[in-house]
């Protein structure tokens, strides 16, 4: 069973269940009510009666029986008796009867003198109360039976639920049509909320709610399409990841096959000919250079892999010491290409991760020196911040037009391939640095103009945890 049927089904059942509970309560206490309030009367009718005869029968001693006669029929004549049936009698006859003496049949006991009693006496679909009571006169005990229609305070009740029968009927059928209506209006959000998750599902990451009725239903809607616009989002970032990671591992299969085709191809041309010592030596070189370019590349992707394991420690580090061990390793590269390096720095402790800072500014000197020409400069600075260090890096070299900035640390791209290959790159130096910032929580910013030379700022922030030497 739907949730529509549910709705609709429960809501008939309350109005079915409080409409018919309420109107039956309503007339039932309307019923006794009314007929208590008829017995009341009969009551008191009853009571005059009697009262009156024991008046007639204390000043008319002589002729009571006659005149007790004369005030029952003159009670009937003005219109205030009401019985089915009346009789009074002594006990060696009857001095009146009037109505249907079988009405009176039913033997009641009166257990004192001057008290009543009465019966109520259901005949059918008739209801009559059956009185009687007891007259004490000077020679005899008189008995005074009456007989009173009580029917039409039950044929009100049954008329009343006759008429709420029918008003129970259509205030029934209207509920349930309210409830059909409501149900729709309801699961109709629902069925809007459903449809849009089914789309979703089946591939279509646009579709959203939208509701727009100021209740539940449009919070949810709110918080649906929260959900939707992150999954969208999710789904794109995995998408570019894959893309990013299928690109990657394209650009590696390419950079091995180029190095591996010529590494093969002079190998079996020492292997098949007879060469000369110096083509001999020109294959060697070749074939060593292209060898030294794969183990770069595989020690490179070897520190991308680690670093994405997130495994690595902070520690107190001197930025000046650290300067100078990064100077001692880049100093041969610049004086093999005759380009001036100079390194400054403060004398401050900062916590990093001296390693992995390393590597971000030898990276970072190496592709300032491969871009700066011979005679060229390059000049390193480190200085303390708040809560980390900064390094800028300052070449004269060829420069970079503004829309290969973006790219730069894209893995594998050169902004000059040729002279990138020439010079060793494997084009993941920057991808290693991009990589390095982030885990520091840092920032990187490139600026460049061709011809003018570049200059690249590092921002690293760290605090040291317990533990942390």
């Amino acid at each position: 069973m739907n949730f529509r049927l549910r709705l609709i089904i429960s809501f008939a059942l309350l109005i079915s269940i409080a409409f018919g509970v309420g109107g039956t309560l309503l007339i039932s206490s309307a019923f006794y009510s009314l007929l208590k309030e008829e017995q009341s009367a009969i009551i008191n009718e009853y009571e005059t009666l009697h009262n009156n005869l024991i008046m007639v029968n204390y000043f008319s001693s002589f002729d009571s029986d006659e005149k007790m006669n004369e005030l029952i029929e003159q009670m009937s004549e003005r219109n205030m008796a009401h019985w089915q049936a009346v009789s009074l009698e002594k006990s060696d006859g009857v001095i009146l009867q009037k109505g249907d003496q079988n009405l009176l049949s039913y033997d009641l006991q009166v257990e004192d003198q001057g008290t009543y009693g009465y019966v109520l006496i259901n005949e059918g679909e008739k209801r009559r109360l059956l009185l009687c009571s007891e007259l004490e006169t000077d020679n005899d005990i008189l008995s005074l039976k009456a007989s009173f229609d009580l029917s039409s305070a039950y044929i009100n009740r049954d008329n009343q639920l006759r008429i709420f029968f029918v008003i129970y009927i259509v205030v029934v059928a209207v509920g349930i049509l309210v409830a059909v209506v409501c149900a729709n209006l309801l699961t109709k959000r629902l069925q809007k909320l459903t449809e849009a998750a089914r789309e979703i599902a089946g591939g279509n990451l646009s579709m959203r709610t939208s509701l727009r009725t100021g209740d539940e239903f449009e919070q949810l809607s709110r918080d649906f399409d929260a959900m939707a616009d992150q999954l969208e989002d999710n789904i794109k970032c995995l998408e570019e990841d894959v893309e990013r990671k299928e690109n990657f591992m394209g650009a590696v299969a390419h950079e091995l096959k180029t190095p591996l085709t010529s590494i093969i191809g002079y190998a079996d041309l020492i292997r098949q000919c007879n060469l000369e010592e110096d083509e001999r030596m020109m294959a060697a070189n070749y074939i060593y250079s292209e060898g030294q370019r794969l183990e770069k590349l595989s020690y490179k992707m070897l520190d991308l892999l680690l670093m994405d394991k997130d495994t690595f420690t902070l520690r107190e580090t001197n930025i000046r010491t650290l300067m100078e061990q990064v100077y001692v390793a880049t100093y041969p590269l610049a004086v093999k290409k005759k380009i001036e390096l100079k390194v400054e720095s403060d004398r401050v402790n900062v916590a990093i991760e001296p390693d992995l800072t390393k590597s971000l500014l030898y990276n970072l000197i190496d592709n300032a020196i491969k871009a700066t020409p011979e005679e060229g400069r390059v000049k390193v600075s480190g200085i303390g911040i708040e809560g980390g260090c900064q390094f800028t890096v300052t070449d004269t070299g060829y420069g970079m037009e503004k829309e290969e900035l973006s790219k730069i640390t894209e893995a594998f791209y050169r902004v000059d391939k040729s002279r990138s290959r020439s010079q060793g790159g494997v084009g993941l130096g920057l991808t290693l640095c991009s990589r390095i910032v982030e885990l520091h929580k840092g920032s990187m910013e490139f600026k460049s103009k061709p011809g003018q030379g570049s200059r690249v700022v590092v921002r690293l922030f760290g605090e040291l945890q317990e533990g942390d030497a």
